[in-house]
């Protein structure tokens, strides 16, 4: 969910032109429902929207907006993440389920799971005839046009770390054939807060995404994309598409060793923003999960030490073993063709892991 710091170089520029073939992803693109849904969340106050790192950009928003903080939607997007929970990647899940403006219409219908539990479909559905409402109100569409040029500058800045980014590794180390889109997309409002989101369609079509946030900027206040900054982030996004519902779906199996762990780093763990031991076994596995992609990608061992380190400092303390877990899932690929087939593995490996530790379940 939030940017990874990370301490190796990457690959050179030579090995864009060698990559896998990415023609199921999207160029980078700054999409207008992220952007709004961003500010809707600033202006209401949640703290992960409030990020400042790309200044010129983020007065702009509050030079034009702030006279609308207390329009109805903001009002009503500030009780939902009071009494519901709806923050960080609640919010650009929301982003990604419904068309762009200024019809702003589910792109399937809501539910109490669809777009993401937090929301509820009631309240959903009342959000969505606000934020119409605030489309109108408030003239957004000029101030788009008004960041036309800066649209476009950042579009073309974050191609460096497009061409780099090799998608058919997820095939490879899943298991799982895609079944739509990867789509990149730039976010100037999230400041470091970057997320992976993920649509399933009703004919089990599904269309992943990774939120990038934008926290660097050049002399000029323009948006710069370095690559040992942004690569990683872009990395670990795309893995919470594979890597979630997995852990959700056997979360029994991981429950009790999960709950250990969770006590063992839940402040620091708070402080990040993993307030659950589900949230937690989720990032830990697409930690690692990263950590296997750079390997694979030619990165020395020195490096890759210097990764499973900062994860370490981050509070995944068990991220070496678990990255071991996982190239022993890579290294017997002839008896588990997916990652899904290894899960039942994975979770033993957290019972050992956990086996002296007693259990804080009641």
């Amino acid at each position: 969910m939030k940017k990874i710091i990370v301490f190796f170089l990457l690959f050179s520029l030579s090995l864009a032109a060698g990559r896998n073939d990415n023609s199921n992803l999207s160029l980078p693109k700054i999409d207008k429902r992220v952007e709004l849904l961003s500010i809707v969340f600033r202006l209401a106050g949640n703290n992960e929207y409030n990020m400042d790192m790309f200044k010129n950009y983020v007065k702009d928003i509050h030079d034009y907006f702030d006279k609308y903080k207390d329009h109805p939607l903001i009002v009503f997007a500030g009780k939902l993440r009071d009494t519901r929970g709806v923050s960080f990647d609640a919010v650009m899940k929301m982003a990604v389920h419904i068309s762009q403006p200024p019809e702003l219409n589910p792109i399937i219908p809501f539910t109490s799971m669809v777009p993401e539990p937090r929301w509820g479909k009631e309240d959903a559905e009342k959000f969505i005839e606000l934020l119409k409402q605030f489309y109108v109100d408030t003239n957004c569409e000029d101030f788009f046009k008004q960041h036309e040029e800066m649209f476009l500058i950042a579009q073309e800045r974050f191609k460096i770390v497009y061409d780099h980014f090799d998608v058919s590794w997820y095939n490879k180390f899943y298991g799982t054939a895609p079944k739509g889109n990867f789509n990149i997309i730039i976010s100037l409002g999230n400041g470091s807060g970057s997320y992976g989101a993920k649509i399933l369609f009703p004919n089990n079509q599904e269309d992943v995404y990774a939120i990038m946030g934008t926290w660097t900027a050049d002399s000029l206040g323009k948006p710069t994309y370095r690559l040992d900054g942004y690569l990683p982030t872009l990395i670990h996004e795309f893995n919470h598409s594979y890597v979630n519902h997995l852990v959700d779906e056997n979360a029994k199996e991981f429950e009790n060793s999960g709950k250990i762990l969770f006590e063992q780093v839940k402040d620091i763990m708070k402080r990040q923003a993993y307030p659950t031991w589900q949230i937690m076994m989720n990032e830990a596995l697409v930690r690692a999960s990263v950590i296997r992609y750079l390997k694979s990608h030619n990165n020395s061992p020195s490096e890759i030490n210097v990764e499973i380190q900062t994860q370490i400092v981050k509070g995944f303390t068990w991220m070496k073993e678990l990255v071991a877990a996982l190239e022993f899932y890579e290294n017997n690929r002839d008896e588990y063709l997916t990652l899904e087939s290894f899960i039942t593995m994975l979770a033993s490996f957290y019972d050992d892991l956990t086996l002296n530790t007693k259990a804080p379940v009641k």
